[in-house]
């Protein structure tokens, strides 16, 4: 059986602590810096709503950046606290 990862975005959950995008630059060699991350926290409505979003390499394999080396969840998706990204695991039977 394989299975396929996705990240589903609630964003009324996000509360723009950025926690994600230090997750997935941590993963990355050279310099800790968010601005290079593959999700970032947009500010919208004036700045009174967060809403994260993912880049299309991210949303369309696993990435790799994973605290825990034996389960497949993204650095990002661990270090959301507030629930705005969560793991959709979708297993795909055998031809």
């Amino acid at each position: 059986m394989a299975a396929g990862v996705s990240i589903t975005i609630t964003p009324e959950n996000c509360r723009g602590c950025r926690r994600c995008e230090v997750a997935c630059s941590w993963h990355d060699p050279g310099p800790l810096n968010p601005r290079l991350a593959g999700i970032h926290v947009m500010r919208l409505d004036a700045g009174r709503r967060d809403y994260p979003v993912i880049n299309m390499e991210c949303t369309e394999r696993f990435c790799g950046k994973s605290d825990s080396p034996d389960k497949e969840e993204p650095a990002c998706v661990r270090a959301c606290l507030f629930g705005a990204l969560r793991m959709n695991q979708e297993e795909a039977e055998d031809a």
